[in-house]
């Protein structure tokens, strides 16, 4: 039986495909050291260092059991892009969403004990798998 991976394998599961997708871009991305503030994912475009934090979610069945995106903005909103990760364990199978900064706190929606960027929200603003942002 199928069953989901801890939040901290889905998330470093996130880290790497994240990674992996931007080299395979043509991008020198790479995983930030281990607590840096405010992002998972360095990635160097036209000599730039940008930063991106990464949110991977997973599902059984379908990209709607996703509900939300945990996104704290004060420890993390001043990344470059946020990256938000649908994960299918059918296949393994990621879907990315690079929303840039101001993206993604049109889709925050802010509650006690912490803050979410929301699925449908996040899904009209870019197209999946779309990476064009970060050339702009």
């Amino acid at each position: 039986m199928l069953t989901k991976l801890s939040s901290l394998q889905s998330g470093t599961l996130g880290e790497l495909l994240a990674v992996a997708r931007l080299n395979s871009l043509g991008h020198a991305a790479y995983i930030s050291p281990e607590g840096a503030p405010g992002h998972d994912v360095i990635v160097v475009v036209a000599g730039r260092s940008l930063s991106i934090e990464v949110k991977t979610r997973q599902f059984l069945n379908r990209a709607s059991e996703i509900t939300r995106w945990p996104v704290d903005m004060k420890t993390k909103g001043d990344a470059d892009f946020f990256l938000f990760i649908e994960l299918d364990l059918r296949s393994l199978a990621p879907t990315f969403y690079l929303l840039t900064n101001a993206q993604a706190r049109e889709t925050y929606k802010n509650h006690v004990g912490g803050g979410s960027c929301i699925p449908p929200q996040v899904r009209q603003r870019v197209a999946p798998n779309d990476f064009s942002a970060l050339n702009a």
